[in-house]
């Protein structure tokens, strides 16, 4: 069986058999052949065999409900039956399929692109912070060009000219893609905080160590840990200034009617009132949550910032539509600044 991506497509009836009685080898080849991989947020397909669908699910259907009694292993039976059984998974939508590691490539503006390694559990409704997000992936690709200096001296206000580093704060960092990239970027010019609700967190910190090698490399300071943005009220003492934050990041935050005052709150609260502090979020401009995300901005110009730079891009998440495509995704990024007294 090929796996060029360049020959012709596979057809079901190019796969082994079950009435010639093929050698589990042979099957669990042509299973591993089948597997469906989630997009990698590009508007094309994945660089892997093309196999038409057609008849596919009634193949791995007859595979499970076979006894397989011509394999004499139990064990190859069962991984036989495991496998069929994941393909048949991952045919039934992004939220089907198993756990996944996957990588991404961010780029440097004078250095080599550096790679990530994230760890995404398999998917259930309350679980979807464990899952990257497009508007992740494009902000981590922007990040290059949004905010990083010549020099660290050129965004360090000059309260930090003793080389203490630069402080960031990532609200709703999910699996951590983008204060990972972030803190591959500034390296030991810059410490990170990645926080999240407790549910999420021990995965953030699994993906931190996944990345152990190049933050070490880089010399990045990465911590892990609950914020809770409903918690943070004005009734409550506010935070000194040792604890804001010079860089506040947050992608695609807003999921719920609270969301738009909970993180506008937690950014007044926590962000260091300089002109040289940043806010940088992107978010995707779903009709359901348009509302939201005008909220947000209303808000965030009540708390006394302004939009340095902004704009719109589109990206294609891992999701697929009815007929298979990706499905496009438009996004808006802005960079906030306090407002000029």
């Amino acid at each position: 069986m090929t796996t060029s991506s360049d020959s012709q497509p596979l057809h079901v009836f190019d796969l082994p058999q079950l009435y010639t009685k093929p050698t589990a080898a042979d099957i669990l080849r042509a299973l591993e052949q089948l597997a469906v991989r989630p997009r990698n947020f590009g508007d094309d397909e994945n660089a892997q065999l093309i196999v038409l669908q057609t008849g596919v699910s009634q193949y791995l259907t007859s595979i499970i409900a076979s006894a397989l009694s011509w394999i004499d292993s139990d064990e190859m039976r069962e991984a036989i039956w495991d496998a069929a059984s994941a393909r048949l998974c991952e045919r039934s939508g992004r939220a089907a399929m198993p756990a996944i590691s996957r990588v991404f490539t961010i780029p440097m503006t004078s250095q080599t692109d550096f790679t990530l390694t994230l760890y995404e559990p398999s998917l259930t409704s309350d679980n979807l912070g464990m899952k990257t997000w497009v508007s992740s992936y494009l902000l981590a690709k922007r990040l290059h060009a949004l905010l990083l200096p010549p020099a660290p001296s050129s965004l360090v206000p000059s309260r930090y000219k003793d080389n203490r580093p630069l402080r960031a704060l990532e609200l709703g960092a999910g699996t951590g893609l983008v204060g990972l990239s972030f803190a591959a970027l500034w390296g030991s010019a810059a410490s990170i905080h990645l926080t999240d609700l407790d549910t999420i967190v021990p995965n953030l910190a699994h993906n931190v160590g996944l990345n152990d090698e190049l933050l070490s490399k880089t010399g990045a300071s990465v911590l892990t840990g609950v914020l809770d943005w409903s918690a943070e009220t004005d009734d409550r003492p506010e935070p000194a200034d040792e604890e804001k934050c010079d860089v506040i990041l947050a992608a695609d935050p807003l999921y719920s009617p609270d969301h738009p005052a909970w993180l506008v709150q937690t950014i007044r609260r926590r962000l260091y009132r300089d002109t040289e502090s940043r806010v940088v979020v992107e978010m995707p401009l779903r009709d359901a949550y348009l509302p939201q995300v005008e909220e947000f901005r209303r808000r965030m110009g009540e708390a006394g910032l302004v939009v340095v730079e902004e704009g719109e891009e589109t990206g294609y998440d891992d999701w697929e539509g009815k007929n298979g495509e990706a499905v496009e995704v438009r996004c808006w990024w802005a960079v906030w600044r306090w407002r000029c007294n």
